[in-house]
């Protein structure tokens, strides 16, 4: 893989990562 596609795919990986987590605090508000 080139070097773009790396941080692409870490990139991908860091948005997947934090809109799951504020899915998840969104859906249990009482836990933050």
């Amino acid at each position: 893989m080139t070097r773009g596609e790396t941080d692409m795919l870490l990139l991908g990986i860091t948005v997947l990562l934090l809109g799951g987590y504020l899915v998840y605090a969104l859906a249990h508000p009482e836990r933050f």
